[in-house]
């Protein structure tokens, strides 16, 4: 049996075969896989599978539904160790006799041999659902399926009718005809100037020129695995080819970003640090001790390696070593590679190595602390030694066959900030191939771990947010060292080795606290290289074989502690994943929030986290389906899963693969709603369905359209527009369970609107005041913020530049206003920089540093709806603020105690200058802002008020 495949694989195998029938596939077709589970050589062909249907109450009578090779691409059991080519889909054949339908009919697949293996899966009854599919087969077959699978290597792999001829186009331009075997399957080399390792459309027409198949796929420029080119290619390799390209390129680019930014230094031996990660780990076979492959691949000396180590270290990194030298340099070489800000140490623990590590370490890593043992005793107690030795906060267990990414100890520890019940965080490991291997751990309810997610996409949406885990993989494992030392470390009955990472997450969940996989800290583990691939202690030499020895020591030891489902499935992998849960929400938006543009991202992040907290596992869905780097990361490191292409190419596609998940679903926007209800009624008609307005839009446009003092046709369609906006907008309140709105106001006006038939709840806005603001000596000017892409904002600037400004110049004619915000067009800017003490500034990463530079905040607005995040921001920091009347909307602020509240020119001049001149006035307005910032808008009565929200439709919250 090929090693290490995850548990449910393991049972499937049958004598020497291993394979499953899976049934109907999404397309009709009869799929499944199967392949030796010994290596086969060259040329074997691959294995035939029978489906035969039987009836149970006839024995005897058999009828032949057809024959199916396996050898179509199924990477999906390609990353789970067996051969990538093992799958098959029968897509139906002309004459296919099928019997009438009765009670004893199954469907069996059986792998052609002597004798034959029935594959897992079979039988399949033939059921109501399941017969008719089989006459679908049947008939669809005659009419002729074409279908393209995903590329072979260098070839089109598909499915046309036998004798109809086609023709493959790539790109638009002709390629070649098409023509398949008898049983349906064609394979077709692909012209040589398509395999250019780019994107191509692939089309399959007619002869009259229709459109029958297409896909997109990224062809191959050569096949040579990059492992035989670091064993037959001589250096410098191509490092484009290598897996770990884009991992390096990150950190080269992390290095490049740093160095622009603010003169932090490159590494000063960079070229060394390439080198030795981009080449093979060994030596070549002519170097002579304390030798490596130098640029050209001929032998030279070792050159030391300089480590950013810190003489007051947050972090003590511990990596134990027993042995292979060249593995533990190739490691510190990575640590050297990854840009980190964290000040860390590095303690390498030489457990009994005979290869001079000790020696070696103390010649070429300078400043890195060693720890001798004078005999082998084990990962665990060399953890244990190095932990000893350290002197950070804290610790960090790495293996020695790892290689560290790019920010992978920021990563590590960020949930330690984020969540003050984190009680240990493990990476995302992955394999040197770039393929997954380990997104955290999984114990089902009988005491088998699981690493999750082995072989997948690691880029894959399900693997990419942070989340509670049962363990993680003592390979990259960060804990505080306080903790360690009340928790015992490892536990002594696990020594040498296996199940004491396992056994110390159970210890820290025993502690009431959690574990966490933080996926964007990210670490090669080059698995096996340290303690071998063998688990079986009949076998094995290795520290391996007490994986299987520990296993029953774990199980006896935690029986009690184990949940959930006994039998290991992937299925069940999907729904117990994300521990610490009560429900599962979705929330969809226009797009992907992002705070430093506009208010209503800063709302967005502030609701699912209040959802969050109150026990729901939630997953985001931007309509535009768009990875937005960043913005798209910080939602995943806050534990959101993200939903992008190319992963999902659709909603109408993730809901009927996933809406019947989800308790309930958040939606943000009316156009969302309108976009999106019938889909939601019918693939989610569990979900109850949450409506976050933000504000209304008909109001907003009413009276944008007011302040614009239109007559006439213009006048008229306008309202047209303000008409058919409500119309719309009434109607998403009428599909929805409950709709929220951030203002009484509104509130009351949708309750007259629906005559009372809409249920409404009011929707928190959430900040978090200062203690203490910046001091008034530092700050000067009055200063407005906002995204000028909303028309209101635009309008605000530009009537109180008309209007009130050159007015206020009078009085102060030293006084500058400064502008920030996102969306200010080049003319835009350009007219307001040309006024008299108008600053433009444009876009700021951080808003808090518009609050802390000025005097007071202004938001002139004459139109608009709901609540102004502005508005509440600047009560968070304290500055104060002049407001018409609508900014002031909702907030419940008064005139003269926490805000002034202007008409007219005179009353706008009258207040600013009251607050430019008069520093206790300044001092009462800032102190009163902040106090009602803390009573009406603090997380924890935003979450009284989310709590309640989700208590009218009887949704669990955890408080």
């Amino acid at each position: 049996m090929p090693l290490n495949l995850p548990p449910p694989l393991q049972a499937m195998a049958r004598g020497s075969v291993i394979g499953g029938f899976e049934g109907f596939g999404p397309d009709g077709s009869l799929r499944g896989w199967a392949c030796p589970l010994a290596d086969q050589p060259a040329g074997v062909p691959p294995l035939s599978v029978l489906l035969q249907v039987e009836d149970l109450l006839n024995p005897g009578r058999v009828w032949s539904v057809g024959e199916a090779e396996a050898s179509l691409p199924r990477p999906d059991l390609g990353q789970q160790g067996l051969p990538l080519n093992c799958g098959f889909a029968f897509p139906g054949r002309s004459g296919m006799e099928i019997p009438p339908r009765s009670t004893g009919l199954v469907l069996r697949a059986l792998v052609q041999g002597d004798p034959a293996v029935e594959l897992p899966g079979s039988p399949l009854r033939l059921d109501d659902d399941r017969y008719p599919a089989l006459e679908q087969l049947s008939r669809r077959a005659a009419g002729g399926t074409v279908r393209l699978e995903a590329l072979s290597g260098p070839f089109v792999v598909g499915w046309a009718p036998h004798g109809q001829e086609l023709e493959l186009r790539v790109d638009g331009v002709p390629a070649g005809s098409v023509s398949a075997r008898p049983d349906g399957q064609f394979h077709l080399p692909l012209p040589p100037a398509s395999c250019d390792g780019r994107p191509h459309h692939l089309a399959l027409h007619d002869g009259e020129g229709v459109l029958r198949a297409e896909s997109l796929e990224i062809t191959p420029f050569q096949l040579t695995p990059w492992s035989a080119l670091q064993d037959h290619a001589r250096p410098p390799f191509p490092d484009q080819l290598n897996p770990l390209a884009r991992e390096h390129l990150r950190s080269l680019t992390t290095w490049l970003h740093w160095a622009d930014s603010d003169g932090t230094p490159l590494p000063a031996d960079l070229p060394l640090l390439q080198r030795l990660l981009s080449g093979p780990i060994a030596p070549p076979a002519n170097a002579a001790p304390g030798e490596e492959a130098g640029p050209h691949g001929v032998p030279v000396p070792r050159q030391p390696i300089q480590l950013p180590l810190s003489p007051e270290p947050l972090v003590s990194v511990v990596v134990p070593a027993h042995n292979q030298y060249a593995v533990t340099r190739r490691c510190l070489a990575a640590l050297a590679y990854a840009p980190t800000r964290v000040p860390f140490e590095l303690i390498v623990v030489d457990d009994g190595s005979s290869d001079g590590t000790a020696e070696a370490l103390s010649r070429e890593a300078p400043g890195v602390q060693v720890v001798r043992h004078d005999y082998a005793r084990g990962f665990n107690q060399a953890c244990h030694s190095g932990v000893a030795a350290a002197r950070g906060s804290f610790i960090v267990l790495l293996n020695n066959d790892t290689e560290p990414c790019a920010l992978w100890l920021e990563e590590l520890l960020e949930p330690f900030q984020r969540w003050p019940d984190t009680g240990m965080t493990g990476s995302q490991l992955l394999y040197p191939d770039g393929r997954l291997q380990e997104a955290g751990g999984i114990v089902w309810g009988n005491g088998e771990p699981w690493n999750y997610g082995r072989g997948r996409n690691s880029h894959e949406p399900g693997v990419s947010y942070t989340r509670q885990v049962d363990y993680v993989s003592g390979a990259a494992l960060a804990l505080r060292r306080e903790l360690w030392g009340q928790l015992g470390g490892f536990s002594p009955e696990f020594s040498p080795a296996y199940y004491e990472d396992t056994d110390l997450a159970f210890k820290v969940r025993q502690a009431g606290l959690v574990v966490r996989y933080a996926p964007l800290s990210r670490v090669i583990h080059h698995e096996g290289l340290s303690c071998g691939t063998d688990p079986d202690p009949e076998t094995s030499e290795g520290l391996k074989r007490f994986q299987t020895l520990h296993g029953p020591t774990f199980q006896r030891k935690w029986q009690h502690a184990f949940e959930g489902e006994r039998e290991p499935s992937f299925e069940a992998a999907e729904r117990i994943k994300d521990r610490g849960i009560l429900g599962r929400a979705l929330f969809i938006d226009h797009a992907t929030p992002r705070p430093d543009r506009d208010a209503g991202s800063h709302a967005a992040l502030a609701e699912m986290d209040l959802v969050q907290a109150l026990g729901y596992k939630i997953t985001f869905l931007p309509a535009n389906l768009a990875w937005l780097g960043t913005y798209t990361e910080e939602l995943q490191r806050r534990g959101i899963e993200v939903i992008h292409a190319p992963f999902v190419l659709s909603l109408d596609q993730f809901l009927k693969e996933r809406g019947r998940e989800f308790d309930f679903i958040y939606l943000t926007r009316y156009t969302t709603v309108r976009d999106s209800l019938p889909l939601l009624k019918e693939h989610a008609p569990q979900a109850r369905l949450i409506f976050c307005n933000a504000d209304l839009h008909y109001l907003r446009e009413l009276r944008q359209a007011q302040s614009a003092g239109l007559s006439g046709e213009p006048a008229e369609a306008a309202l047209a527009s303000v008409r058919e906006t409500r119309r719309q907008e009434l109607e998403a309140m009428a599909g929805v369970d409950l709709t929220l709105t951030y203002s009484e106001i509104e509130q009351a006006v949708i309750a007259a609107e629906t005559l009372g038939q809409a249920a409404t709840a009011l929707c928190p806005w959430v900040v978090e005041p200062l203690e203490q603001p910046s001091p008034l000596e530092s700050r000067s000017g009055i200063t407005f913020l906002g995204s000028y892409q909303h028309p209101p904002n635009q309008d605000a600037v530009e009537s109180f530049l008309g209007d009130v400004w050159p007015l206020l110049n009078e009085r102060l004619p030293d006084l500058e206003f400064h502008l920030y915000g996102s969306g200010l067009g080049p003319e835009l800017q350009e007219r307001w920089q040309a006024i008299q003490g108008v600053r433009v500034h444009g876009w700021v990463t951080d808003a808090s540093t518009v609050y802390e530079r000025h005097r007071v905040f202004i938001a002139p607005l004459r139109s608009g709806a709901g609540i102004k995040g502005k508005v509440i921001a600047a009560l968070a920091h304290g500055i104060p603020q002049v407001l018409s009347p609508v900014a002031a909307e909702a907030t419940g602020l008064r005139h003269g105690a926490e805000a002034f509240i202007a008409r007219e020119p005179e009353a706008w001049c009258t207040a600013i200058t009251d607050l430019i001149v008069d520093d206790d006035l300044w001092s009462r307005t800032s102190e009163a802002a902040r106090d009602h910032a803390r009573a009406h808008f603090s997380r924890s009565h935003g979450l009284d008020l989310m709590a309640a929200a989700l208590q009218r439709l009887s949704l669990p919250c955890r408080r």
